[in-house]
């Protein structure tokens, strides 16, 4: 099922063998899925090294969370924990995000590693895997319309940018099946060989974080995305309190 609010384009059904494994939202309208997995990754054994996401691929769906802590077994290396509040679902535990829902809601709480820019489908290489990098693309792109930063964090101690992005007005349409007039694909995953992007009125929250583990840096995002942008208020009220319960073995960049 497509999300009211989305628009997902597979550039290509192979997977990137030799890279990484991040996987597009599962709501995309022409999503291929990976292998699945049933265990933990091996990496969740041993040091978490800098090399991860890269080196790992895996994906399990957990389906309905309790209220509590979890702890991802694939994203982040199988070491994030976060503490729900309240019963959340999971359609999305994999080497490259982590997708919450609350039951019986559409909109999504994501984490993602190591994305990044995206234009006419190809990997816009001059812009850093930062998160000032990615920030500033966002902001000077005359096809998105971004807020101004404020300062915030992922879990405690990790400082984090924040900031609104959706469609400028007036915008090409990238998407030949946009299920509105427009839709914009600016996100690449390192491991797929996907684009990620908004239709029509659809806004987004990014959290923006810059982090190290294993001698490496990588970027770091929490997404806040309502399923109707209507939302975005009431959403945050409950997508906020788990962004701020993160904890991840790696040092704020």
């Amino acid at each position: 099922m497509m999300k009211k609010t989305i628009a997902l384009v597979l550039l290509g059904m192979a997977f990137v063998i030799a890279g990484c494994s991040s996987v597009p939202p599962t709501d995309g309208p022409t999503q291929a899925s990976p292998p699945t997995a049933s265990s933990p990754s091996p990496a969740a054994q041993e040091a978490l090294k800098g090399c991860v996401p890269a080196c790992v691929q895996g994906l399990v769906r957990p389906g309905p969370l309790p209220a509590g802590e979890y702890q991802t077994q694939w994203f982040f290396g199988g070491r994030m924990q976060v503490t729900l509040d309240g019963d959340w679902t999971s359609g999305e535990d994999s080497s490259g995000e982590f997708k919450l829902s609350p039951k019986d809601s559409d909109n999504d709480l994501s984490f993602w590693e190591d994305v990044y820019s995206v234009e006419n489908g190809v990997r816009v290489e001059s812009v850093p895997m930062t998160a000032t990098g990615l920030l500033d693309w966002l902001s000077t792109n005359p096809r998105l319309k971004t807020t101004s930063p404020v300062a915030g964090h992922i879990g405690k101690a990790i400082p984090a940018a924040i900031v609104d992005v959706t469609n400028a007005e007036g915008a090409p349409n990238d998407d030949p099946e946009c299920p509105f007039d427009t839709c914009v694909l600016f996100l690449g995953f390192p491991q797929w060989d996907d684009v990620w992007g908004l239709a029509g009125p659809q806004v987004v929250r990014f959290y923006l974080a810059d982090v190290s583990y294993g001698g490496a840096s990588h970027l770091f995002v929490a997404v806040i995305y309502p399923d109707d942008p209507a939302d975005m208020v009431s959403f945050r009220a409950l997508a906020e309190p788990v962004i701020a319960s993160v904890q991840v073995p790696a040092d704020p960049q």
